[in-house]
């Protein structure tokens, strides 16, 4: 099985820039941990539209990456990163 691609939107980057950089180190390391199996680690979002569903991977406590999963092209679109309780402002 090949392993996704990960690419970050313009905001994922903003937000890795502003939390500390050893937990960005983990955000990152946690997202591109699960490219061999994505779906075994993430979380459905259950607001998120039906054609497009957003998902959540819990990286630490209060650190949530909020996801996009394209099967047909093998790429995890990583969203947003965010404290706990504000990442779901949007979605």
């Amino acid at each position: 099985m090949r392993e996704f691609q990960v690419k970050y939107t313009l905001r994922a980057d903003r937000d890795l820039e502003k939390i500390p950089p050893d937990i960005a180190k983990k955000v990152v390391s946690a997202i591109h941990g699960i490219r061999a199996d994505p779906y075994q680690f993430v979380k459905k979002r259950k607001a998120s539209n039906p054609k497009h569903p957003v998902y959540s991977l819990r990286v630490m406590r209060d650190v949530r990456a909020l996801l996009s999963i394209h099967d047909d092209v093998l790429i995890i679109h990583v969203l947003e990163v965010e404290h706990g309780k504000h990442s779901y402002r949007d979605f």
